[in-house]
């Protein structure tokens, strides 16, 4: 998809995310850590070791520090920086090889995010990018 035809802002960050095979058992399946390369309110770029096909759905879990004070709520004043997280269920839209056999760059969109994380995080971005 071109990138004038993208309905969300697109970030570059490079954020660590945790994602997971969304199929039951869901504890069974193995967690892969992985970074962003950006972000946006629909989804991400994502590069990871092991190449989940387009349609795959996912937990992703992505650490954004100060993540809460972009929340439209309550600020949570005593909580540690870096055990702030967006927590989503994802479909994978594209994999393409970046090294084959090695590496894997991923588009992924946002299924079901919490409506408050999904304002934080476009408030997020909408600050970052300015």
């Amino acid at each position: 998809m071109a990138a004038e035809q993208r309905r969300d802002l697109r970030l570059p960050k490079n954020f660590r995310v945790e994602i997971k095979e969304f199929k039951f058992p869901l504890a069974r399946q193995p967690k892969f850590e992985v970074t962003c390369a950006d972000i946006s309110a629909g989804g991400m770029k994502v590069e990871c070791r092991k190449k989940f096909e387009a349609g795959t759905k996912l937990q992703v879990k992505i650490f954004i520090p100060s993540f809460n004070k972009y929340h439209p709520g309550f600020f949570k004043v005593f909580e540690s920086d870096s055990g702030q997280f967006l927590q989503a269920i994802a479909e994978v839209v594209r994999a393409d090889d970046v090294v084959p056999l090695t590496s894997y760059a991923m588009g992924v969109k946002f299924l079901d995010v919490d409506q408050d994380d999904w304002t934080a995080l476009r408030n997020f971005i909408m600050r970052s990018s300015k």
